[in-house]
């Protein structure tokens, strides 16, 4: 053998790592062994499992180690719960008596329902009114209302004809839509279901709706569950089904999905252990897992069953084995270590939920790896595959293979300008591109839940509360003038607010008490803090004052009901109130925004702004990674570029097509950067073995794209497969997520077929076999 074929299988064993050969080896070697430990680890894993519990609530994802959830937890204690259920019966004409009385009736029926603080009505919230004698009226419009039915629907009318609080809130402009506000408890999370029965059951004869944070809760914590008993044996009946396709062997079946089976089976053991439920957040793990077991697997099957392998013919089978499994352990092993980065990043969120998908997603990625390392290859030697060459990779290895090389080979310059074009117009959508999440679109048009609230939304306001909370210095009062008429122009401008349905605030009861004693219809606020302290005593018998002004009157709470629920549209709310305060308030006086949906809007927000610094966590290790693996940055940057262009294109194309980033979509890229730079490794690697060993640049692309793109082109179609299967799903957060990552998957592969080929063949050969030192023995894992 001469100098250069020496060196380039000293290079060739410095590329290759020890570890991944080891472990390879082991499971050759070892069969018997290893089946029993990785047996043992699985029984061992049982208890976990029947500790795992499943919570889907979306309540998981909220940001509870931000201090602005202490701030939300302290007005609950002020003003109490703010998390409501709107009930709305709408009538045939204005002030229709049948559904005036239905109120009264569904009102007291509603009050004896465990978990309801309070019931808002007609027939409950009583109007402040001061009649002609100068006498204080505090009664319900229902409370003394005659029963016959013209004279109930004018009583009722003229009860509400100067009224601040019900309008829009209790009753539609037109009259024809009234509300029941149940007022819920707070910490009863885990009832409201069986809450929402006990309301539909009163309420659904009626011919009434729901709606409310807590009814979109219960409907996602539902679907959930759901998904998770449906999607995840969907996928395994749809890899099953290509594995057989592939390879005809029902052997191979078993082997391609042993891992991915035995990665969730340990992950979700290990999360059972720890207590750690299966989340909304964490459903979506058993179906990534199981989809890259199998794409680690197809690696190891095709180069078990490539052609003229001496597997299953050779005296010596387990050393033939090692041997054709040598190509291909490294690239696993660094696939793995990839994905794990990508998933790991995502624990840039603060949000624990988040963080279990990042650490778990991890940890089961490991699992796989070891699997496919190990088991896989113990399997193997334990049996081999059948000797037939598998569906489609001839097809692909003697057809697509050589017409990529060759047009790649003619157009590599077209091909990179066509990429630059492309590209350049995806970067223009990066600046119009925003994040936004609006949980109340997570239902599609046409679902009952979804439907109720765009119809309450309409005749009423949005259900989604939001307190701006007005606090006063030490000492000081919120009744002062000034800082009344501030909290009143604060109240007024948010409601002037597209976003903004309804805004209620403590001066609209004084305004109409001291309107009512002065006689004055523009109903004007006290003038002093004085007067504004007597009339609260003539008031304190209204429990819906709790929810405006705590009882020290340090403190007033302007309760909005928004309208739209979109992230940024909820933030957008609380800049309007900080920016106008800071304008027209008392400069010593502070303003705060809080409540339930505020915090979904934050946390949904942390969420997307979290995950964009994982990725560029993420693409920096990965950078490191793929320098540490060539050790020469022109080709870690060849090898990084054709998996950062489908993020931008992906991204660029949602920015030009008006398509937010939300809290599920933006997952896709930490989890696609790792999962669709295993290709590239792949493909990477054999190139540099097979320049390093003496062939030609052009020879060398070749070669590896006959040996690698079978497995390759079968694995994306397979995780393209399954991620598409995640599209089937009513839950837009879930279907974006499935229908995003398997359109990155194909636009990684064409961007390693056509453009890491083009960047790869424009290296210059003599720099390329001058990177490894000669006869190092470095590993790269």
């Amino acid at each position: 053998m001469n100098d250069a074929g020496r060196r380039a299988m000293a290079e060739g064993r410095a590329l290759r790592a020890r570890v991944p050969d080891a472990l390879m080896r082991l499971g050759v070697r070892h069969p018997g062994r290893v089946l029993a430990v990785w047996l043992l680890v699985c029984v061992a894993a049982v208890p976990g499992i029947t500790r795992l519990r499943v919570d889907t609530s979306t309540d998981s994802v909220l940001d509870r180690r931000h201090p602005a959830w202490q701030i939300y937890q302290a007005s609950q204690d002020r003003f109490g719960g703010d998390e409501i259920i709107v009930v709305a019966l709408t009538g045939e004409r204005p002030f229709d008596p049948r559904v005036l009385r239905k109120i009264r009736q569904l009102s007291d029926q509603i009050e004896g329902l465990e978990g309801v603080r309070r019931v808002d009505s007609v027939a409950t919230v009583p109007v402040v009114h001061v009649d002609e004698a100068g006498d204080l009226e505090l009664f319900a419009p229902l409370e003394r209302a005659p029963e016959e039915s013209a004279a109930l629907s004018r009583h009722v009318e003229s009860r509400l004809a100067h009224d601040r609080i019900a309008p829009r809130s209790l009753v539609s402009s037109d009259g024809r839509t009234f509300a029941i506000n149940v007022v819920l408890d707070r910490g009863l999370e885990a009832r409201h279901a069986s809450l929402l029965d006990a309301l539909h059951a009163l309420v659904d004869p009626a011919q009434g709706i729901l709606s409310g944070v807590p009814v979109f809760r219960v409907a996602a914590n539902v679907r959930t569950s759901e998904e998770i008993l449906l999607y995840a044996p969907l996928t395994g009946l749809l890899i099953v089904a290509f594995l057989i396709a592939i390879f005809r062997s029902a052997w191979a079946v078993v082997l391609g999905t042993v891992p991915g089976i035995v990665g969730s089976w340990l992950f979700l053991a290990a999360m059972g252990y720890t207590g750690a439920p299966l989340s909304i957040t964490t459903m979506v793990l058993p179906t990534i897992i199981l989809a890259l077991g199998c794409a680690y697997s197809m690696h190891l099957l095709a180069a078990a069953s490539s052609p003229g392998s001496v597997v299953g013919r050779d005296a010596d089978r387990s050393r033939a084995l090692e041997k054709v499994l040598e190509a291909v352990t490294l690239p696993v092993a660094l696939s793995g270590l990839t994905t794990v980065v990508g998933f790991v990043s995502i624990t840039a969120v603060r949000i624990d939920a988040v963080r279990s998908t990042g650490g778990y997603g991890a940890l089961g990625v490991l699992v796989v790896t070891a699997a496919v390392l190990t088991l896989l290859p113990a399997g193997l030697s334990w049996r081999p595959l059948p000797s037939a060459t598998p569906r489609g990779f001839r097809w692909t290895r003697e057809r697509l293979a050589p017409s990529l090389v060759a047009g790649v080979k003619r157009r590599h310059g077209m091909t990179l300008m066509l990429w630059t074009a492309i590209t350049l117009l995806a970067a223009g959508g990066l600046t119009r591109l925003e994040v936004e999440t609006d949980a109340t679109r997570w239902l599609p048009p046409g679902h009952p839940v979804r439907d109720s609230y765009e119809s309450i939304r309409s005749a009423l306001s949005g259900i989604s509360p939001v307190n701006v909370v007005v606090e006063a210095p030490d000492s000081r009062s919120v009744l002062e003038p000034a800082t009344l008429r501030a909290i009143d122009g604060l109240a007024g401008h948010l409601e002037s607010q597209p976003e903004v349905g309804r805004a209620l605030s403590i001066a609209d009861p004084l305004r109409q008490l001291h309107g009512g004693f002065e006689a004055d219809p523009s109903q004007p606020l006290p003038g002093s803090r004085a007067l504004a302290e007597q009339y609260l005593l003539l008031l304190e018998s209204l429990e819906q004052l709790d929810d405006l002004i705590d009882g020290t009157r340090s403190a007033a709470n302007v309760v909005l009901r928004a309208d739209d629920n979109s992230s940024a549209r909820l933030v957008r709310i609380a800049d309007q109130a900080s920016a106008w305060w800071a304008t027209n308030g008392p400069s010593d006086h502070t303003v705060v925004t809080t409540g339930i949906m505020y915090e979904f809007a934050r946390a949904e927000d942390e969420i997307a702004y979290g995950q964009l610094r994982g990725l560029s966590i993420a693409l920096a290790v990965i950078s490191a990674l793929l320098f540490a693996i060539f050790r020469w940055p022109r080709l870690a940057l060849v090898s990084l570029i054709p998996n950062v262009i489908p993020l931008v294109l992906i991204f660029g194309a949602m920015g030009l097509f008006g398509a937010p980033l939300d809290a599920g979509t933006v997952l896709i890229g930490t989890l696609a950067l790792g999962v669709a730079v295993d290709d590239t490794i792949h493909i990477a690697t054999g190139y540099y073995q097979r320049v390093l060993a003496g062939a030609s640049a052009d020879a060398g692309l070749l070669h590896t794209f006959e040996v690698v793109l079978p497995p390759i082109v079968c694995s994306t179609a397979m995780i393209f497969a399954a991620f598409c299967v995640l599209g089937l799903s009513e839950f837009t957060i879930t279907r974006n997520l499935g229908l995003l990552t398997a359109g990155i998957m194909l636009l990684c592969l064409l961007a390693d077929a056509t453009l890491l080929a083009a960047l790869l063949v424009r290296l210059p050969e003599r720099a390329l076999r001058t990177t490894v030192p000669n006869g190092s023995s470095g590993s790269a894992t």
